[in-house]
Order: C-alpha cells, then structure tokens, then sequence
C-alpha cells in the first residue's frame, strides 16, 4: 500500500471519528441547554505536525480556555478541547444569561461541563472504532495563551509520534455560533496502535 493510499485512508478514519464524536455530543449538549437545537459541523480533521499545533489553534499567544481528560486503559491519550475566549463567552452567555464574562468559578464549571461533554464524546467514538478499553479521568480546565496550555499537557503526555489529531469543529445553536478544536495526543505511540486496530499501517 503506498503511502498516499495510506494517508488517505487515515484521513477517512479521522473523518469517521469526527462524524461519531459530533454526534455523540449533539445528543449531550441539547439536554444540558434545555433542548435547544444543536447542531455540531467538523470541517476539518487532519493530522497536524507537533511544531505546527499552535498556528492551528490561532497562534500560541492567543487566549483560550482548554478542557481536557486523560485517559488510560489499552492505551494512554489525552484529548483536549481548546476554545479562544470570545468562542468561550459566547457559551457562557447560553448557559449563563446573567454572567459577567469573567470566566469565576461559576463560569469555568459551565465551560467544563462543555468540554468535558465534547471530549468524552470523542473518547466514547476512539473507543467504539477500536475496540479499546479507554478510561477517562475527571476533565480539568485552564485559561491561558494557547501555548502556553499545549505546552503544559505536552509536558505530561508522553508524545512519541511526529503528528497529533486535530479535529476543528462548529457548534450551532439558535442564537450562537462557536468555534473550537479537539486534539487528540497519544502517549508512548498509541496513534500507532489506534490505526493499527483499524488495519492501517
């Protein structure tokens, strides 16, 4: 099999996740805002260089909050739900009509119900696909320039791979519009393992 062939078929596997991961959080989130119509588009989904993660979240200096479970099991990952402060406000102001936009305690709760809804999600699809036993730990958050919070969860996952999973997705409701990103980082070369569990390699 020749590489373009293989890369392809890659990219149909990360596309594949994306579609079982949306949908998997469509149903979540319309529950947790009170039945509103959801609708959840993934545009993009690639395997992105590790130098190149931070020009594709908007630049490292960019300020985002970031969600995140780790998750252990078969294999070690870490999936990752990074969002820019103005695509995080415009949740708040959803989930929290009389909030003040200064990401409190409060407001930081409301943003890690929603990750944690959008990573589990794509965990419980990774885990479908594979038919690995993937095990998540509570989600934690952070607000800080997107370098710094990549820079941070890098440190603690054992990345061995040249690329990580980057997935852009599109949140839709009545009144919002929202933009964020899944990066999916595996530890001690798992990606290799998730593709292989999917016969490409």
């Amino acid at each position: 099999m020749g590489e373009d062939t293989v890369n392809s078929f890659k990219l149909d596997v990360l596309k594949e996740l994306a579609n079982i991961g949306t949908g998997n959080a469509v149903t979540s989130l319309a529950k947790l805002l009170d039945g509103e119509k959801i609708t959840m588009e993934v545009p993009d989904a690639k395997l992105v260089p590790l130098q190149d993660i931070p020009e594709s979240l908007g630049g490292a200096e960019l300020p985002v909050a970031g969600v995140f479970i780790e998750s252990t099991g078969d294999i070690q990952l870490t999936i990752l739900f990074v969002i820019p402060l103005e695509s995080a406000l415009k949740i708040i102001s959803v989930l929290l009509p009389a909030a003040r936009g200064d990401f409190d305690a409060l407001e930081q709760s409301a943003l890690l119900e929603v990750g944690n809804i959008l990573t589990s999600s794509y965990l419980t699809a990774l885990s479908l696909m594979t038919d690995l036993l993937l095990l998540p730990s509570p989600p934690a958050i952070a607000i800080d320039m997107s370098g710094a919070i990549i820079s941070t969860v890098m440190a603690e996952a054992r990345v061995q791979d040249d690329e990580l999973v980057l997935l852009q997705t599109t949140l839709n409701s009545r009144r919002k519009r929202i933009i964020g990103y899944i990066l999916i980082i595996p530890d001690r070369g798992a990606l290799g393992t998730i593709f292989a569990r999917l016969g490409i390699r």
